[in-house]
């Protein structure tokens, strides 16, 4: 009897492994194209208004939900030891800062973060060379961005926590640039596999822009007030046989450390969506196959609605619009990776400025879905409240809590129908199957009303009013009301359909 138990689980673990293999070697068709995301950085000397802008869109895979909250901040006591979730454990002070958490539910990857000194930390997974797996108890991964957000009061300070995480513990993934911004300055932050790091400042006058690989290209080790990083990063890349100086000439990160495609550039989910980004912004014509830069100057001062229409750009007029004006189909389904496509879960504009008073300088223009077929609500950080639609859950911050309902979204997944996300999801179905159609009858009902808030938002920004943090939570609460009775609309106008 023994013996045949035993049988019968060297079958079950037989047949796990050999789903586990299937999974993994149709992983490049199935997982990689919807794990891609989007990121544009403008600096203050390049946008309309003196703002940093952090323009993110979040594209992930299964029934995530996009919850939202605004955590309070906290202190611990003196010391606090976190889990990093793998059997490593991180001491620091128990101070935390108070943050938005715009949370993709069981995600390792997909969080973003904006804390009460405005400094906003996303993310894009960038492929690597690196296999070896070099961890401290485990690692690093998930929390990274969390920890960025609740201990860093600028940018910079952002960065060196990342490179100080990176190097104690070593990170998990196989790559990422991490785009750290606040109030005065953005930058990027590429991570190997690993313990090793680099990152580059974006110019205030200039736009950088990354899909879904390495875009830091010459560095300068000795200009920390632009570049910060391993200091061995040249050393370990020749020691590996990834850069050879004679034969490849002056040290190039991306062509270093990103793991080479075979694809051609037009489907290899990057190359278009950099072409497109660049060629909008900056007014010129690249080539597809182009050695395209870090960052450029703009063609003209950057504004939240330039960056909401890259956003939700498909390639549309271009030789790449794949569907003849929504004639055949859903872009965000075709055979070109768009900007938005089909596993865009969240997007936002983050808008930051150190020249407006606290009520007003930290604004956060946020979409609960595909931002195509839906709008962009104006999310101030320093509302009052957020509306109970955005986010379910405690805004206390709790280390274990916040930790374990992550991962295991079950209370959340109770209430998911009372959430915006839930609604926009569903609604965003039903023009997918009907595209051509029904996205003329949203874009009717539902765009003059982010046209209608970005005006009142310009008008708060411009005025001096003493009442702005009771205005800005009005707007909000609102704006909310307005979109679900254009939901209501759009619903009922579509019954039968």
């Amino acid at each position: 009897m023994k013996s045949g138990k035993k049988i019968l689980l060297s079958l079950i673990l037989l047949l796990w492994g050999l789903a586990l293999f299937s999974e993994a070697a149709d992983r490049p068709a199935r997982y990689e194209q919807p794990l891609n995301c989007y990121t544009v950085l403008v600096g203050k000397k390049a946008s309309a208004d003196g703002s940093v802008l952090v323009a993110h869109n979040e594209d992930d895979y299964g029934d995530i939900i996009v919850n939202v909250r605004k955590i309070s901040p906290r202190n611990y006591g003196p010391t606090v030891k976190i889990n990093l979730g793998h059997g490593a454990v991180y001491e620091t002070d128990g101070r935390t800062n108070g943050f938005l958490w715009i949370e993709a539910t069981s995600q390792e990857f997909a969080d973003s973060f904006i804390n009460e000194y405005g400094v906003v930390i996303t993310s894009d997974a960038c492929a690597s060379r690196e296999t070896n797996e070099d961890y401290t108890d485990g690692g690093i991964s998930y929390m990274l961005r969390r920890i960025v957000a609740e201990k860093a009061r600028s940018a910079r300070e952002a960065v060196k926590l990342v490179g100080e995480l990176v190097e104690k513990y070593g990170y998990r993934s196989s790559g990422r640039t991490y785009s750290i911004a606040d109030k005065n300055e953005a930058w990027m932050v590429a991570v190997i596999r690993g313990r090793h790091w680099f990152a580059q400042r974006v110019p205030d006058d200039e736009v950088a822009i990354i899909p879904n690989y390495y875009t830091i290209r010459q560095i300068r080790l000795d200009d920390p007030d632009n570049f910060m990083g391993s200091r061995d990063i040249i050393e370990y890349a020749k020691n590996n046989g990834w850069y050879d100086e004679i034969k490849d000439g002056p040290f190039d990160f991306k062509k270093a450390f990103a793991r080479p495609s075979s694809r051609e550039p037009v489907f290899d989910g990057n190359t278009l969506r950099m072409w497109r980004g660049l060629t909008i912004l900056s007014g010129k014509e690249w080539e597809i196959n182009g050695d395209y830069p870090f960052s450029f100057k703009p063609a003209k001062k950057v504004t939240p609605e330039m960056l909401m229409a890259l956003l939700r750009d498909h390639y549309e007029g271009t030789q790449y619009d794949a569907t003849d004006g929504y004639k055949e189909g859903s872009p965000n389904r075709t055979r070109y990776r768009t900007i938005c496509t089909s596993s865009t879960i969240n997007s936002f504009v983050a808008c930051l400025n150190d020249r407006r008073p606290e009520p007003i300088s930290i604004l956060v223009w946020l979409a609960f879905g595909k931002p195509d077929t839906t709008i962009y609500l104006p999310v101030f950080y320093h509302v009052d409240h957020l509306p109970e639609c955005f986010g379910s859950g405690p805004t206390t911050h709790d280390y274990e809590l916040f930790y374990r309902q992550h991962f295991d979204p079950t209370e959340i997944e109770k209430v998911k129908e009372k959430l915006l996300n839930y609604r926009v999801k569903k609604f965003e179905a039903e023009v997918e199957e009907n595209y051509g159609q029904l996205i003329t009858s949203l874009q009717k009902e539902l765009f003059p009303l982010e046209a209608s808030f970005l005006k009142e938002v310009n008008k708060l920004m411009t005025g001096k009013d003493k009442a702005l943090k009771k205005k800005i939570t009005a707007l909000l609460n609102e704006a909310v009301t307005k979109v679900n009775r254009a939901y209501d609309r759009l619903e009922k106008s579509t019954e039968g359909k």
